[in-house]
């Protein structure tokens, strides 16, 4: 599967560089400005295992545009781009965080956090959207995702986790990200959009296809303004992921410091995942909560699910 995944992303990011230099003078920039939270966590389905939580915060503005990293993102020609940076802490346990030993075949504790530059170029017209992402930052220790952990299940009175000194290894995470999203029917009330996705770096390294469904009183989802006008719509996501490596249960890919991890064989090379949601936007604040549920990561694992929700403030 990695030998699939990194000549296809290369392929894939000079067709679109390639398309972006030649009609650069045709992308303008959105004036849309916004701030919005992101928070997951496996509460909201009654669970405390694998993905236990994920805090992220962005915030997109026209001023980061001048950002020297942004050079090195791709955009779609004849289309309006948003320039973004968030920070992101994801958090993994095993599915008994009371035991203080390894537990072998299950997956390792793990944490990482980093600061990503992104951009969205969408094609109203053409009813398509591309978003480039350079995500930098580490895996380890330093995420704080043991502190964080202890620090919320002492406050309610839970369990405390017993092995996070057997957390995946300290290393580097650099990762680069295309999501590319097409329309395959749109209208006023519906649209419903084929979804493309290739990740690269030191953590993760995969493939995935899927189709994302909008249904309700919504703006069309490739257009980049944002209106006031009251929304309320759901969304529906399928997609299978094609899985080359991932770092939080195999340690970083260039460093071998890691107490215990899983190899390849122990890891499933296929998941599937589906996520359903509501959004509620007016005005100048969007509101969204979604549940997402992937079949095994681990040959010896189970399905797993967490829930999302997030806010957005616009200015």
């Amino acid at each position: 599967m990695k030998h699939i995944t990194i000549p296809l992303f290369f392929n894939v990011l000079f067709a679109i560089s390639a398309s972006g230099q030649k009609d650069s003078l045709k992308i303008k920039t959105s004036s849309n400005s916004f701030v919005r939270i992101n928070y997951e966590n496996d509460y909201f389905t009654q669970t405390d295992i694998y993905y236990t939580q994920g805090i992220k915060l962005e915030s997109v503005s026209p001023v980061f545009r001048y950002s020297p990293v942004m050079l090195l993102l791709p955009s779609l020609n004849h289309s309006m781009v948003q320039y973004g940076l968030s920070a992101v802490q994801d958090c993994f346990t095993p599915t008994n965080i009371s035991s203080n030993v390894i537990l072998q075949g299950d997956r390792p504790y793990a944490g990482y956090i980093y600061l990503g530059h992104y951009k969205t170029s969408s094609d109203d017209y053409k009813k398509r959207l591309l978003t480039s992402e350079l995500d930098v930052g580490e895996i380890g220790s330093c995420s704080e995702c043991e502190q964080e952990q202890k620090a919320i299940h002492r406050w309610t009175d839970n369990t405390q986790p017993g092995g996070w000194q057997y957390q995946i290894g300290s290393g580097i995470m650099v990762n680069y990200k295309l999501r590319y999203e097409k329309a395959l029917y749109s209208d006023t009330a519906i649209d419903v959009d084929a979804v493309g996705q290739v990740n690269l770096g030191t953590v993760y390294d995969n493939a995935l296809a899927g189709f994302t469904l909008h249904l309700g009183k919504m703006q069309s989802y490739f257009r980049a303004n944002h209106t006031s006008m009251f929304q309320l719509y759901g969304i529906i996501q399928g997609w299978v992921e094609g899985v080359g490596y991932n770092g939080t249960m195999q340690g970083d890919l260039f460093t071998n410091n890691s107490v215990y991890t899983l190899t390849y064989k122990e890891i499933e090379p296929v998941v599937f995942g589906d996520s359903y949601g509501i959004c509620l936007s007016w005005h100048k604040v969007s509101l969204t909560y979604s549940v997402t549920h992937i079949t095994n990561e681990i040959i010896t694992g189970t399905y797993h699910g967490w829930g999302h929700i997030d806010i957005t403030i616009y200015f």
